[in-house]
């Protein structure tokens, strides 16, 4: 399977993306996310230890969204 970042944050992708060359902890999250998706993939893992990755990979998102936010401030500032 493919991974792409507008599968996980479609309408903030495109903030991402621009930024990604320039910011080495946005870089960063955007790298622990897409090892967290593949993790997800593996149908090897027990039932507990999806639900922790799950948990992570909800937290990385939400972290992405609040980076994309805390730029924009700044930009527009």
């Amino acid at each position: 399977m493919t991974w792409e970042l507008s599968d996980e944050l479609p309408n903030l992708s495109d903030s991402l993306s621009g930024r990604t060359e320039t910011d080495a902890l946005l870089s960063e999250a955007i790298e622990d996310l897409k090892k967290v998706t593949a993790l997800l993939d593996d149908t090897s893992i027990t039932a507990k230890e999806r639900a922790e990755w799950a948990h992570i990979k909800s937290e990385l998102l939400n972290e992405l969204r609040r980076m994309v936010k805390r730029n924009l401030r700044s930009i527009s500032n």
